[in-house]
């Protein structure tokens, strides 16, 4: 029975395991917690619930299931056990002889063999198996004891002596510092707040709850923590990890026993975060991580105490399980909820049931088994063979599932750390609101050179933290602020109106192009003369071969606030790549662009490159760039059922636009080549309903402006006369300011008209 016990709790352990991982953020923490009840239940009753051929006996060798029935009929020579074990066994008679059904066996009975081979009585030998069958359980039965009163009588004495500590070291929390939503619940459960020198984290112990003296109590985080334990007694894990400690002890052998027992404590953690976030509102979802985070910080040492719910439990890992569940809200839909539900009927058909018993019973008055089908095992060994086939192929997808949700849950926990670090700008950028008021007046503007200079080791002084001003439109009307600091380098962006201030968390970077004037436009006005409506580009990153522009949009509202909308040079290659086509005629040493798969654009003249062979063109991602006052020179637009193309300037966003450089890729050169090749030209449109808030539409070959980069055509020229071994691979967007220095890099593409 024990054996059985084993095999399909064990079974159903990792059975619920595999389902905690493929059901990661599909169900709720509180369903996923549940599941562990299962294997409480399977522990607390040793007993199978009849047989079935899902049971995950039926894979166990067939002598394993018949040892495994004869022990859980019973041992002793003073009764018959049941026919259904194989074997047909009878008692000694009164002359002290023991009679034992025979199995034929080519013509030879057992009782004949059994005197040949051991040339003793079939009483002796029976005796003998019966003296071994009572020795080995009570050796086993005396182990299990010892270590029964060892585990639980560590669990039992730690629990005491911590309680005992709580009641001695502890003080009355001030009534009136619990929060209202708090004080009329805890006054209904009989709920009362202690404080404990040294405790190492918050804890509920009994029905009261218990927070360190050290703890940081601000109303934010003592909001927190009281929610936390509030849902700890309302779930009743006092009692459940009460249980938790007893099987741990039963089963004190069992190592499964306990990886389940230290997950399902982990699953009542995330369950009563999931609680707590209900109770508070989801608005407090992530400040209710920071909190987390902060007790970690604070705490005084690891929770050692066994059958106790503390708000840290599991130390560093498991809060950042916990914070990455938080930042992915989990809902239980009605498929994954029926998918959950079918898994564990199957679950528990293999784990709860014990083997059917097919194709052998016994023969009444002749003591021999009769085989059903042929010789007795073919049938059996076939059903056997296609359960095992069928086990292994489910296994396969199990496995094949729980490693893409392995992929799934670390992208999770990255998600986690970068929604961490946006809570900590969050924190850095409100502090920042609040206390340079005085240095904005003074219009304190970034030493670009200086930085260079102190970067580079060669002198300058380090910035320091605090805003700078980035530039101003041209009428005075609009100020864009960039906030640097140590800790997260050039992030943050305020944009100020009058006396309304806006902090935005968006990125900048150290550059003279940031300065100019001509970045913001201001696209409409309302009534009291102040922007209503502007638009700003912002290089938010620039090195030798890249510059990296983004377009911003912004709404101001009659209150002050505004609503932003971003372009960003990803969004607009990725547009490039779904709707612009290019054909390359060699022939003509000419690029014909078409967009949108049916409307031609015109042709690019690439005959200063006829020397090389041209494989592909594609658009440089590195030289993306925008301009708020494009002249919006006559651009088709395909219109209505009818294929007509016409021309529709007022949908176009007054203006602004997005030049792409189209870059041409020669064989076995590496990089892209666009020296002289006439940008392309998108004009930016407004969309709600799309994820950035823009559209780019109204294409073309812009008659005005070409792509700059500095020495491209020197150094092909090079290449072709095999002078420039040395420069194998320009990087995309780049010509080099030196060709007898290397190392320098290369200057990012401009345009030029």
């Amino acid at each position: 029975m024990m054996l059985e016990l084993f095999i399909t709790s064990t079974v159903l352990i990792l059975g619920v395991f595999a389902l905690r991982k493929l059901t990661m953020g599909k169900i709720s923490m509180r369903l996923r917690y549940a599941l562990w009840l299962l294997v409480a239940v399977r522990l607390l009753v040793p007993v199978s619930v009849g047989a079935s051929a899902f049971s995950v006996m039926n894979l166990m060798p067939e002598t394993a299931r018949e040892n495994t029935q004869m022990l859980s009929v019973g041992r002793g020579t003073d009764r018959q056990p049941s026919a259904d074990d194989g074997r047909d066994l009878a008692l000694a008679d009164e002359t002290g002889r023991a009679a034992i059904g025979e199995r034929t066996a080519g013509g030879e009975t057992a009782v004949g063999q059994m005197k040949e081979e051991k040339g003793t009585t079939p009483a002796a030998v029976l005796g003998e198996k019966v003296s071994e069958k009572r020795t080995a359980p009570d050796v086993l039965g005396t182990l299990w004891l010892l270590g029964f009163l060892a585990v639980g009588g560590y669990m039992a004495v730690s629990k005491w002596r911590f309680l005992a500590y709580l009641h001695r070291k502890r003080k009355l929390f001030p009534k009136e510092a619990v929060p209202e939503q708090f004080a009329k619940r805890f006054s209904c459960r009989r709920i009362k707040v202690y404080q404990v020198k040294g405790l190492p984290s918050p804890c509920l112990a009994g029905r009261h709850i218990y927070i360190g003296e050290e703890t940081d109590t601000a109303e934010r985080n003592l909001t927190h923590i009281l929610a936390h334990e509030y849902c700890h007694a309302v779930h009743g894990d006092g009692l459940w990890a009460l249980l938790r400690c007893a099987l741990a002890a039963v089963y004190w052998f069992d190592p499964f026993v306990w990886a389940a027992a230290y997950a399902a404590r982990q699953d009542s953690e995330l369950a009563c975060d999931e609680a707590a976030v209900k109770l508070l509102g989801e608005a407090s979802r992530f400040a209710y991580g920071r909190t987390l985070l902060a007790l970690l910080e604070s705490a005084g040492g690891r929770e050692k105490c066994p059958g106790m719910t503390f708000m840290t439990e599991g130390g560093e890992r498991n809060i950042r399980e916990r914070i990455t569940a938080l930042t992915e809200k989990s809902r239980t839909k009605g498929p994954v909820l029926a998918a959950v539900l079918a898994a564990v009927v199957l679950v528990c058909g293999c784990a709860f049931t014990s083997a059917e018993q097919e194709g052998v019973h016994p023969v009444q008055g002749t003591g021999e088994l009769e085989a059903s089908g042929t010789g007795g095992k073919g049938q059996d060994e076939n059903d056997t063979a296609e359960n095992v086939e069928l086990i292994e192929g489910q296994l396969k997808e199990l496995e094949e599932s729980v490693a893409l949700s392995e992929e799934q849950i670390k992208k999770l926990e990255e998600s986690a750390l970068r929604e961490a670090e946006r809570a900590a700008f969050e924190e850095t950028l409100r502090c920042y609101a609040e206390t340079d008021d005085a240095e904005l007046l003074q219009k304190r503007q970034f030493d670009v050179q200086s930085y260079s200079s102190w970067k580079e080791g060669e002198g300058g002084k380090k910035p320091e933290d605090g805003w700078y001003l980035l530039c101003r439109e041209d009428g005075g009307l609009v100020y864009l602020y960039g906030l640097y600091t140590e800790n997260f380098g050039f992030r943050g962006i305020k944009v100020r109106i009058g006396g309304d201030v806006t902090n935005l968390d968006l990125p900048w970077c150290a550059s003279y192009l940031n300065g100019s004037g001509e970045n913001i436009r201001i696209m409409e006005s309302a009534e009291n003369g102040w922007p209503r409506r502007f638009v700003w580009k912002l290089l938010a990153e620039e090195s030798g071969t890249t510059e990296i522009w983004r377009l911003y949009s912004g709404y101001r509202h009659d209150s002050g606030t505004i609503d932003l909308k971003t372009l960003t040079g990803e969004d607009c290659v990725g547009w490039a790549k779904e709707y612009l086509a290019f054909d390359v005629d060699k022939e003509a040493a000419k690029v014909h662009v078409t967009y949108d798969g049916d409307m031609y654009l015109g042709a690019m003249d690439i005959s200063a490159y006829q020397d090389w062979e041209t494989e592909d063109v594609q658009i440089v991602p590195d030289t993306v760039g925008f301009v708020l006052d494009d002249p919006g020179e006559e651009t088709l637009h395909y219109q209505g059922d009818e294929g007509d193309y016409q021309m529709d300037s007022d949908a176009a966003y007054e203006g602004t636009a997005v030049h792409l450089v189209a870059g041409l890729k020669f064989s076995g050169v590496e990089g892209l080549w666009f020296d002289g090749l006439p940008l392309l030209t998108i004009q930016v449109v407004e969309d709600e309903e799309s994820a950035s808030g823009f559209r780019l539409e109204y294409p073309r070959i812009d008659k005005t402006y070409a792509a700059s980069a500095p020495l491209q055509e020197r150094e092909l020229a090079e290449r072709k006369d095999g002078n420039a071994s040395a420069q194998a691979g320009n990087p995309a967007g780049a010509g080099r300011e030196d060709l007898e220095k290397p190392t320098q890099p290369p200057a990012p593409a401009s345009i030029s008209r």
